[in-house]
C-alpha cells in the first residue's frame, strides 16, 4: 500500500502512518500531485489535513477525482468513527481528509480499516 500525503502538518500525518505501520509506503506531495499519482496507480489512498478537515484538505481532490472518491473522516472537534471509515473505504473512497487536531487519534483507525480491506 502506498499512501500520498498532503494539506497541514504532512509530518506529522506522515509519522502517524508509520507508527500504525511501518510496512506502508507514504509520499509527502501537494493535493494536484497527489491527484496524478491516484490516477496513474502510483498511489492507491490519499490523506490531507487542513483546519475542518473538509475544505482545504481534500477539495482539490473532490474536483478533480469526483465527489464519490473522496470523504472527510473527522472534522474539527470530532473523533473518527471505524464504522464510518470501514463505510467510506467500501464505497470506493481513496481520498481522506481529516482535521489537522485529530490526526494522532484517526490516522491509527484509518490505517487498520485500510488494512483489513487488503
Amino acid at each position: 500500500m502506498k499512501i500520498a500525503i498532503g494539506g497541514m502538518k504532512k509530518n506529522e500525518m506522515e509519522n502517524e502512518v508509520k507508527k500504525a505501520a511501518p510496512e506502508i509506503d507514504t509520499i509527502i506531495t501537494t493535493d494536484i500531485m497527489a491527484v496524478q499519482m491516484l490516477k496513474n496507480g502510483s498511489v492507491d489512498y490519499y490523506f490531507g489535513a487542513c483546519e475542518s478537515g473538509g475544505g482545504a484538505a481534500i477539495a482539490i481532490l473532490i474536483g478533480m477525482l469526483g465527489y464519490s472518491k473522496c470523504c472527510t473522516v473527522a472534522k474539527n472537534g470530532q473523533t473518527a468513527k471505524k464504522e464510518d471509515i470501514e463505510k467510506f473505504i467500501a464505497e470506493g473512497k481513496v481520498a481522506f481528509g481529516m482535521a489537522h487536531n485529530t490526526i494522532e487519534n484517526t490516522i491509527p483507525i484509518l490505517i487498520d480499516a485500510l488494512k483489513q480491506k487488503t
